[in-house]
């Protein structure tokens, strides 16, 4: 059982399929920023490189989703990504990805404050709720 008043686990993902690491750092750095603000303690860091980082399997987001859905029991926790477009740039196969996270039993957020945890979206950018069939976590 969850409790209320304890901050949420904010579980950090990105991706990077380039050599140059710079625009990764700056990424991360803004994750680690925004956590910060809000009061949340960050679990840790999944960075999928290379092929990986292209691919749907995203081993590193595969890892991240078995530590949150061991955590999720004990207390509420997220992925946090800088921007939607950290999963993919396709708006499916972004879904697809934060839907493993749901599955988990966890949602999604970027540090613009969006969220899929409840019925917050953008609708202007074409983000909306992933649909898992599960009531959003409080």
């Amino acid at each position: 059982m969850t409790d209320a008043a304890t901050p949420p686990l904010a579980f950090v993902y990105d991706r990077c399929a380039t050599r140059s690491h710079a625009m990764l750092e700056l990424r991360l750095a803004g994750c680690r920023a925004y956590a910060e603000r809000q009061g949340w303690e960050v679990a840790g860091w999944w960075v999928d490189f290379g092929d990986a980082a292209l691919g749907g399997e995203r081993p590193e987001l595969g890892a991240l989703v078995g530590a949150l859905g061991r955590q999720v029991v004990v207390r509420r926790a997220f992925c946090l990504v800088h921007h939607w477009n950290r999963f993919a740039h396709d708006a499916e196969g972004r879904l697809a990805l934060q839907r493993r996270v749901a599955e988990a039993g966890g949602y999604s957020a970027t540090t613009f404050g969006e969220s899929d945890e409840s019925d917050q979206s953008d609708e202007r950018a074409g983000y909306t709720r992933v649909p898992v069939g599960r009531a959003p976590l409080r």
